[in-house]
């Protein structure tokens, strides 16, 4: 198509080769580049209005950042997330750490991260929430709670940034302590599948699913493996009773079957190393019984 016929569409055509770059490019996308143009049209075509930079087709979405947060909304996150804090640090008052409380451990956790990720980002924006928190009893109650933790380790009242946001931090430590007994509780009842009723290990169930690659038992290895590593943190920091009054015998008992199971899976599965390392484990475990005083 000469481009000539595009002269009177515009009031200040370019000329030469600019011209044509230009026409090149606000068609380009209209007409595809194997079609054949098509001829010049008889009568005057409406002129090509400009639209201003930004007008028209839309930005792509950018991914939102720190920066897009508002006190409002966080507002909103603490007030919605306070209540299953308060659920997660119940549990831990009553010592209750069975394999129903997994999933409220794991909600305190997240509601108590949106309060240390406030203060990382912005300290100011904690400060502009002190209204919402001082109305809202559960979110008083949970910095409450934070502080006196603090002032517990530390001796002193937490006033600075840094300090207030240690306090948080001791106590989602706390309720990490939780969500790893009631992890260990919850492993405590899957593993009684493996074996018999008499207690001893299913040896013969556990030989047929490694023979055939079952994905259920693969699963249950690994969980066990983490699990096994939970109880074992827990024993050495010395915080590792579930039951309250039984003194840790409860976890003793997952790390004496959790090792025996894993020592005979690596020993069908034909894995030595394995094999002798879960077996001094159990070994070790069950001649020295270890409770708390």
């Amino acid at each position: 198509m000469p481009n000539d016929d595009f002269d009177s569409l515009f009031d200040d055509a370019p000329s030469g080769a600019e011209k044509k770059s230009e026409s090149d490019d606000l068609f380009e996308f209209d007409v595809p580049a194997a079609r054949e143009p098509s001829p010049p049209p008889q009568s005057p075509k409406r002129p090509v209005r400009e639209e201003p930079e930004g007008h028209g087709r839309e930005p792509s979405h950018r991914k939102r950042t720190s920066e897009d947060f508002e006190p409002d909304m966080d507002a909103l996150l603490i007030t919605a997330q306070s209540p299953l804090i308060i659920e997660g640090m119940k549990c831990l008052t009553m010592h209750d750490f069975t394999a129903n409380t997994l999933q409220i451990f794991a909600e305190s956790l997240k509601g108590v991260e949106i309060f240390t990720k406030i203060l990382e980002r912005n300290p100011n924006n904690y400060f502009k929430l002190s209204a919402v928190i001082n109305t809202d009893p559960d979110c008083k109650e949970i910095e409450t709670v934070a502080f006196q933790l603090f002032k517990a380790r530390h001796h002193e009242e937490a006033e600075t940034d840094g300090q207030i946001l240690k306090a948080y931090e001791i106590l989602k430590n706390r309720l990490k302590i939780g969500y790893n007994k009631a992890l260990v509780s919850s492993s405590m009842i899957s593993i009684k599948k493996y074996y018999l009723l008499s207690g001893g290990l299913d040896r013969e169930k556990i030989s047929r699913m490694v023979i055939d690659r079952n994905k259920e038992l693969k699963a249950d290895i690994i969980r066990y493996i983490q699990h096994l590593n939970v109880a074992v943190q827990l024993m050495k920091i010395g915080d590792f009773e579930i039951t309250k009054g039984l003194k840790g015998r409860e976890i003793n008992n997952f790390l004496i079957r959790a090792s025996q199971l894993l020592s005979y899976y690596y020993l069908a599965a034909g894995d030595g190393n394995a094999e002798e390392y879960y077996r001094r484990m159990h070994d070790n475990y069950r001649k020295y019984f270890i409770i708390r005083e």
